[in-house]
């Protein structure tokens, strides 16, 4: 919960204190502090650099691309590669839709959606900071942003139930049940046991980023992260948040400090709360280099709702082929854009317009459209199998529909999915696709998550006492209300639930249709009710007849969430962070997405991993980059390996 204003107000007070500025690199091409830990180059630059142009030029007007995936990372390696003059790019979607998991569901009568998937982003810190990818294409296609109501934020009240409304402290519960209120103008929680648990993860996230902001952009930031990973790497957070605390940074113990040093029951607590964007509880058996990198670096902060393509005056102001009736190039109907929710991105991405002086000023939608350009997208058409063909050094893929040949193929499904989905065949175990990277595709961990969705017919929270936010212990876990803020006065929706890994797993077993949202819904009214001061339910402001339910892991073309990672798996991850880099080359295999990071959940490494698909494949095929870049300037993976204390 939002124990993430801690560390907002720490980045706050430090560009004040006398002598000490935020880190600035000499070298353009790197982000600035708070920003990933692991491979630090600016792609916003290099996108904004080529606006008008591109990021490089095609030499080979020939060469065919194929792109299996239809998501965010699909459509962005497809969309900057046709600026560059590659002409000839088949997209191979499973499903029925493009997006992936960036799935926004429109509501009859308004403009908020329903974020089935991703529905929250970080600008590395806020919007019009030029230190992310989403926020150079928040600006380029026009998409607007509100702040996010995180649980504990600035932006909205938090309702906190516990142990069935009796309070945080079972040896001194409240008389009779209670909601907990954490007022979006209070700087701590309600109760003494909440501020315990939210100082002690502030004590620790201080002290790392007191320390990290420093040496970032620094020649000693590489020792650095490595040192933080060599002490950490064998911890899962259940183990962090357990290990004893220290009180100051000792530079003579590099990259060690110290866990949250929680006891038991506040670790029970701490599960609930979270650690800036709802409950973290779920998160307690993953790597505990995952919350590190992620809540620590500037993907847990200031938090954006997307809005869709509205203009300054908050209409709405939707792009090329809205409401029209579109077909992919099997004949089978296509979706036309909405231009609302986190969906936007990969909907401009594909429908508007490129801006290139080397193709014209059409979609990439437009293109599979003419026969001036080789450009075609397959959905409902999964790929079967990749195969190496020794004899021509191509690809031959073979889908639901197709057979085609390839000189490259860009992969971005999650790894259960294209493990079970599809089969590799003739590749060379030790030049093109090593049994590492495999085992690394069977063993990445996928977490389950499960969204219930209501729209709203009012907005609960500006006409009665029910907190916009709450979390509990129950098995709703996150309750979340929002609405754009907009020139429409939308009533809203109502994640009544929001749950991962093993509190969504006990959904599993429940089926999608409306019944179990209304359970939810009775439950959360039942809390309400129960807490006396509130003593009312929230179903009168709830459209009851409209539930949505998604269980990612349930998708056949998913099979997960989001990737996350167990401790001691630095080598196995790296195994697919580094595949472009080093065997690319040989194999005319590209990796993209989220499912090939170690940030999984976020959008942003699937905006990052695209690009660097692409550079790879431009790199590798004769390409000629534009402006001032050149492959010499862009990061290379160390290979080096964290050592085992055991």
């Amino acid at each position: 919960m939002g124990l993430h204003k801690g560390v907002n107000k720490y980045f706050d007070d430090a560009k004040l204190e006398a002598g000490v500025s935020e880190s600035r690199s000499e070298n353009p091409w790197q982000w600035r502090w708070p920003n990933t830990a692991d491979f630090n180059f600016n792609y916003y630059k290099l996108l904004e650099d080529s606006k008008n142009s591109a990021i490089a030029r095609n030499t080979n007007p020939n060469l065919r691309i194929a792109i299996i995936g239809a998501g965010v990372a699909g459509l962005t390696a497809a969309r900057e590669l046709f600026r560059c003059g590659y002409t000839k790019i088949d997209i191979f979607e499973a499903s029925d839709r493009i997006g992936g998991r960036t799935y926004s569901i429109p509501v009859e009568g308004q403009k908020t959606v329903l974020e089935m998937g991703a529905m929250r982003m970080p600008f590395f810190d806020t919007p019009g900071s030029c230190n992310s990818i989403i926020d150079y294409y928040t600006t380029r296609f026009g998409i607007t942003t509100q702040n996010f109501p995180d649980p504990g934020s600035s932006v909205a009240d938090t309702g906190i139930f516990i142990n069935n409304g009796y309070g945080p402290d079972l040896d001194c519960p409240y008389p009779q049940p209670h909601l907990d209120i954490w007022h979006k103008e209070a700087k701590e929680p309600p109760s003494p046991k909440y501020v315990a648990v939210y100082q002690k993860w502030s004590n620790f996230a201080n002290m790392v980023t007191e320390v990290a902001k420093k040496k970032y952009n620094t020649p000693h930031w590489k020792d650095f992260w490595h040192a933080v990973v060599n002490n950490y790497w064998e911890y899962n957070f259940r183990e962090l948040v357990v290990l004893k605390a220290i009180k100051t940074y000792h530079p003579c113990r590099k990259g060690f400090f110290g866990g949250l040093g929680m006891n038991e029951e506040e670790a029970e607590l701490f599960y609930t709360i979270g650690a800036g964007d709802g409950s973290w509880g779920a998160f307690y058996d993953i790597s505990c280099l995952y919350p590190i990198r992620t809540l620590l670096f500037g993907f847990g902060s200031n938090h954006q709702l997307i809005q869709g393509k509205f203009n300054p005056e908050g209409e709405f102001s939707p792009g090329s082929e809205y409401q029209n009736l579109l077909q992919d190039n099997l004949g089978n109907p296509l979706a036309s854009p909405q231009y609302l929710g986190v969906q936007s991105f990969a909907e401009c991405l594909f429908f508007e317009p490129v801006v290139s002086n080397l193709v014209d000023r059409i979609s990439l939608y437009q293109a599979t459209q003419t026969e001036k350009y080789d450009i075609n997208i397959y959905t409902r058409n999964p790929v079967r199998n990749i195969e190496y063909l020794q004899s021509s050094d191509r690809l031959k893929i073979i889908s639901k529909s197709l057979e085609c040949e390839y000189e490259a193929a860009i992969l971005t499904p999650p790894t259960w999915a294209s493990q079970l989905s599809f089969n590799f065949s003739e590749f060379d175990f030790k030049t093109q696709l090593p049994f590492q990277v495999l085992n690394s595709f069977k063993n990445s961990h996928w977490i389950t998550s499960c969204k219930v969705f209501f729209p709203l017919k009012q907005r609960y929270w500006e006409v009665s006492n029910i907190p916009q936010i709450i979390s509990t212990d129950t098995y709703l876990q996150g309750v979340y209300g929002y609405s754009l803020d907009t020139s429409e006065r939308d009533a809203g929706v109502l994640l009544v639930s929001y749950t991962w890994e093993d509190d969504a797993n006990k959904f599993i077993a429940e089926s999608d249709d409306g019944a179990f949202a209304r359970q939810c819904l009775q439950e959360l009214d039942e809390i309400l009710e129960r807490c006396k001061n509130i003593n009312r339910p929230i179903s009168p402001f709830v459209d009851t007849d409209k539930p949505a339910v998604i269980h990612w892991s349930r998708k056949p073309n998913y099979r997960g969430c989001a990737k996350l990672y167990r401790e001691m798996t630095w080598n196995e991850d790296y195994a697919l962070l580094r595949y472009n880099q080093n065997f690319s080359d040989r194999s005319h295999l590209y990796f993209a997405g989220e499912a090939f990071s170690v940030e999984g959940g976020w959008t942003e490494p699937a905006f990052r991993s695209a690009l660097d698909s692409a550079i790879h494949l431009i790199k590798n095929t004769g390409g000629e980059f534009n402006g001032d870049f050149n492959y010499s300037q862009y990061p290379q993976y160390d290979n080096w390996k964290p050592i085992s204390k055991s």
